[in-house]
């Protein structure tokens, strides 16, 4: 009986746990010149800042929730989203309220795949028509 009852319980107690969900965001540079993508916020210790090469790839959010069944990037923690050569020069400068392709939209410009079970991968695309 006393078996039975710590079974019980084990199953229960694993049955009960919260979901949880992962989310990973990508952003890729199909441009023909490496990006600098500074990530600009007030507090200048918060901010960030990718670089990317030509025709690659970079992580920019990964995180795990408990408790939630969806999640997406966090993009509108940061004032303005500044696009660089590697001159330094400014290319682009995508802020929450542009209209057009923007960064901060993402459920326009941001695809999602969703490849197993409350794991969802996010990817934005750079090209050379983002920048004239």
């Amino acid at each position: 009986m006393k078996k039975t009852f710590l079974t019980l319980t084990a199953i229960t107690v694993l049955c009960s746990c919260d979901p949880g969900a992962d989310m990973e965001a990508n952003i890729e540079n199909t441009t023909n010149q490496d990006l600098t993508i500074e990530f600009v916020r007030f507090e200048q210790d918060l901010s960030k800042t990718l670089v990317i090469p030509t025709n690659e790839t970079r992580l920019f959010e990964a995180f795990s929730e408990t408790g939630s069944t969806f999640l997406e990037p966090s993009i509108i923690q940061y004032d303005s989203v500044v696009v660089k050569n590697n001159a330094e020069q400014i290319l682009k400068v995508y802020k929450p309220t542009d209209t057009g392709k923007n960064i901060y939209n993402i459920d326009e410009y941001w695809l999602l795949r969703e490849p197993s079970k409350r794991f969802f991968e996010y990817e934005y695309e750079i090209n050379n028509e983002d920048l004239e």
